[in-house]
């Protein structure tokens, strides 16, 4: 122990000293460390002594187990989620409706009054999420609610109440910013599939504000025609509006569409959005203000003249929908529309072009002088302008004369004027010169045309015998119901005027009394002979009927399968036929549908000739023959009055089966035979 004022203090000896006193209580800088380590630890536990100095009792365990595993846990979810999606399915199955409405509470927050802000953002969060890029810019081959169809209902639902409240001009302005952003993005090499969805949508929620920028997306067209995937992607995007309107599909694949139909990127997508847009039939209200002479017209070209570059199946589908863009064109009223198209139909007839273009062109003229009649004034002043032309037409007028005269008999004499015209002009310039392009062909067409049209056609005797039998019963029949008798009416006195009136009235008497004695006979016989076969036949009968309804059985199930089986074997059939002949079936279509606009159009025109006559033909029967005994009401009470007599006779048949299979009354039916 040290001395008063001093203190002494026991450590672990070392190697040099092992007892060793420090005075004043100084330590150096080893002895310090070793007293800390030396020294007892605090623990949660207590005070533990430490026996053993080393790197791990240093280091206090205090591990938080539940908390490491949650956030491995939460590293695997956030992992998963900065896991690319393989499939655009898959990235559209990850959005989440939690996540975009707290983004839609925090932009509506911050820019209340905006809404286009609000859209601009909730598009921008979209395409950043579904962050795939397309295969085929257009979707080809896929539903066309493609990819909007995929998304989950609620996810629709949130976007769709987003767009409701928004007015018309808002959703112009989006559109373009979506198509815009779209556009250039995809230029950059970046993914757009959120924006084309929500372009989707809003064209089918409200279409019409889709074109509002029409002129600034033409421009944006011609800017990247030359990078097909991003144009695609304009063109899919703005023609999603036209899908379920007519007009707006016309409008559209008019002006963004038809004028890339020649180049080989488009040329497919151009003619399958055209058969999407006439899939109804077309000729919708409006349409020939969208589809007029100049836009048929190239059309026309394009279809009969430069359609050979195309690829077979594309060339197929461009003829296919040629003969509803025609019909559409021409409708709705062709009796005063195709005046307009004529001069240019007349002026394409060159000797040069191809043969079955030159056969449409003659049908498309044809159709034009029937159907409207002011064509032919029209021709008049094109005729010296487009001679060879002419000629070739009048040829064609000359060859179908018999089957044009038919529909052009109402008005032949304004036919006949314009074709005389057409002779006269031939003989003027004749005489001024002897070389006129034409000027042959269009006098000798000329002169034939005017030599049928004064050769009428001969009419079969049988006809006019029928119909003049008929005309005279007619006229009988109605004498006789207008008069009170016979002998006052004008038949019964002109045969009385020629002594024939005794021996008609002798006749009919003999007639009438054949006619009774002839039912009597019946209404005793019938009854005895329909038993006896009823008796001999009727086996058979039921027999014959029990073997048909088996054998219709058999043939309605082996008709069934045969139905099925060809409905299954149709896809193997149709190939093999279009291997084995190319174009067989779509030129089977485009001919079927020639001949059903042909129908139409001439069904049209008759209707429309016949109308008046019709019209005066229900007056004149309502006012002059159905009068008086034949009124309707008159009518019905003799066709009431007729089907009570048919009933009393069969219930007198009926009776005399019943009393035929009573032996009582039987030999009473014997008797009344004998005594007859």
């Amino acid at each position: 122990m040290a001395a008063a004022g001093e203190w002494e203090l026991v450590v672990k000896s070392s190697k040099k000293s092992k007892n060793s006193s420090v005075t004043n209580g100084k330590l150096s800088k080893t002895e310090k460390r070793q007293f800390i380590d030396s020294a007892p630890r605090l623990t949660l536990t207590g005070i533990t002594e430490v026996k053993d100095v080393g790197k791990e009792n240093r280091q206090p365990k205090s591990p938080k187990v539940g908390e490491q595993k949650k956030k491995k846990k939460s590293d695997k979810k956030k992992d998963e989620q900065k896991v690319p999606p393989r499939s655009l399915e898959e990235a559209i199955g990850r959005l989440s409706v939690g996540e975009m409405t707290n983004l839609m509470e925090v932009v509506v927050s911050r820019f209340k009054d905006s809404p286009l802000i609000w859209l601009k953002d909730l598009a921008s969060y979209l395409n950043v999420r579904v962050n795939v890029s397309d295969h085929d810019p257009a979707f080809r081959g896929l539903p066309a609610d493609y990819p909007m169809g995929i998304l989950a209902h609620d996810v629709k639902q949130l976007l769709l109440n987003t767009l409701k409240p928004c007015p018309d001009a808002v959703l112009a302005s989006f559109h373009h910013h979506c198509v815009a952003s779209m556009v250039h993005e995809q230029a950059k090499g970046l993914a757009v599939t959120g924006y084309k969805m929500f372009l989707q949508l809003l064209a089918a929620h409200r279409p019409s504000v889709c074109l509002t920028y029409l002129p600034q997306y033409m421009e944006l067209r011609h800017s990247f025609q030359n990078q097909p995937p991003v144009c695609l992607s304009l063109l899919w995007a703005l023609g999603q509006a036209g899908l379920g309107d007519f007009n707006l599909g016309l409008r559209v694949w008019l002006e963004l569409m038809v004028p890339l139909i020649g180049l080989k990127n488009y040329s497919a997508y151009v003619v399958e959005y055209g058969c999407a847009v006439f899939s109804g039939g077309g000729g919708g209200d409006g349409c020939e203000d969208l589809l007029g002479v100049r836009e048929f017209f190239s059309i026309l070209d394009f279809t009969w003249c430069s359609s050979g570059s195309l690829p077979k199946p594309v060339q197929r589908q461009l003829f296919a929908l040629y003969p509803k863009v025609k019909t559409s064109a021409f409708s709705p009223s062709p009796e005063t529309t195709l005046r307009n198209f004529f001069p240019s139909f007349l002026r394409r007839l060159d000797p040069a072009v191809p043969q079955h273009f030159t056969q449409e062109l003659l049908n498309c003229l044809v159709q034009c002088l029937t159907t409207d009649m002011q064509c032919w004034s029209v021709w008049k002043q094109l005729y010296l302008k487009h001679l060879p032309q002419s000629a070739l037409l009048l040829q064609h007028l000359g060859a179908e004369w018999s089957v044009l005269s038919r529909s052009l008999r109402i008005r032949n004499r304004q036919v006949r004027e314009a074709v005389q015209s057409f002779a006269n002009t031939n003989a003027q310039i004749h005489n001024k010169a002897n070389v006129v392009s034409g000027l042959k062909d269009a006098t000798e067409a000329t002169q034939e045309l005017l030599g049928r049209m004064r050769t009428r056609t001969g009419v079969s005797w049988v006809q006019v015998f029928t119909v003049s039998i008929m005309a005279f019963l007619s006229i009988a029949v109605w004498d006789i119901n207008k008069s009170p008798t016979f002998k006052e009416s004008h038949i019964g006195k002109g045969l009385d005027r020629v002594g024939l009136l005794s021996h008609c009235e002798v006749l009919a008497v003999a007639t009438g009394s054949a006619l009774r004695h002839a039912y009597r006979w019946c209404g005793t016989h019938i009854p005895v002979f329909y038993s006896r076969g009823c008796e001999l036949a009727g086996p058979y009968l039921q027999l014959v009927w029990e073997k048909s309804a088996v054998l219709a059985v058999a043939m309605y199930t082996q008709i069934a399968a045969l139905i099925d089986h060809l409905a299954q074997k149709w896809p193997v059939f149709h190939a093999k036929v279009e291997e084995a002949l190319p174009g067989v079936c779509e030129g089977i279509v485009y001919w079927a549908n020639i001949v059903y606009s042909t129908i139409q159009t001439h069904l049209a025109t008759v209707i429309s000739f016949t109308s008046p006559y019709l019209t005066q033909l229900q007056h004149f029967l309502t006012t002059r023959v159905f009068v008086g005994p034949l009124a309707p009401e008159k009518l019905y009470e003799h066709l009431t009055y007729l089907l009570q007599i048919i009933c009393q006779q069969f219930a007198g048949i009926q009776s005399c089966l019943t009393s035929l299979l009573n032996p009582e009354v039987k030999d009473e039916v014997e008797t009344s035979q004998t005594e007859l």
